[in-house]
């Protein structure tokens, strides 16, 4: 039985002529897929890596807001409120969370890490503040530090700056002499 001249033969035979061949032929080629596939997969994947390295830079923003914030409150408990050191007492908050090791601060290089956040008086807020008036041995005080992170990754997605904040709460003792008499 000759097989080469049944309808499934014909239907699976090339009926292109040589001229489609030679100009669309190579159409059906797959060289160069898995260099496709690659750039694909490779873009991806340090996609990941940026992002979890910007996560991380930004997780590490929020710990020295966070220690900051912790460093103005805990100044703020400790230190007696009078009338006349009111101004000194808030600025010496103020210098206590602006100056804490990892921000660059006032003309302070970041302490020790490669990425220095930049806190600025600005954006040190003291509840209640000490300039007004003392609050009461007791009273429960607050530090907030607010930054802007700017992402590397998130400003290719169109994000911009977010906001990291952290605040702290102490209890105001008004003149604690534990420490060197003072």
């Amino acid at each position: 039985m000759d097989t080469t001249n049944t309808p499934m033969t014909d239907s699976r035979s090339n009926n292109s002529t040589p001229t489609q061949r030679r100009w669309f032929g190579h159409l059906r080629n797959e060289r160069g897929s898995n260099l496709i596939e690659m750039v694909f997969v490779i873009t991806l994947m340090l996609s990941f890596v940026v992002g979890a390295v910007d996560l991380g830079l930004a997780y590490q923003h929020y710990g020295v807001v966070l220690n900051a914030s912790r460093e103005g409150a805990r100044l703020y408990g400790r230190l007696p409120c009078t009338g006349g050191n009111r101004t000194a007492l808030r600025n010496a908050i103020i210098k206590a969370a602006v100056n804490e090791p990892g921000s660059i601060g006032e003309g302070v290089i970041g302490g020790g890490s490669s990425i220095a956040v930049n806190i600025l008086p600005r954006d040190v807020v003291i509840s209640p503040d000490p300039a007004t008036g003392c609050p009461a041995p007791g009273t429960p005080v607050t530090v907030r530090v607010s930054v802007l992170y700017r992402s590397q990754f998130g400003e290719l997605l169109g994000l911009g700056d977010i906001p990291i904040s952290a605040s702290a709460t102490m209890m105001h003792y008004g003149a604690d002499t534990s420490q060197g008499g003072s």
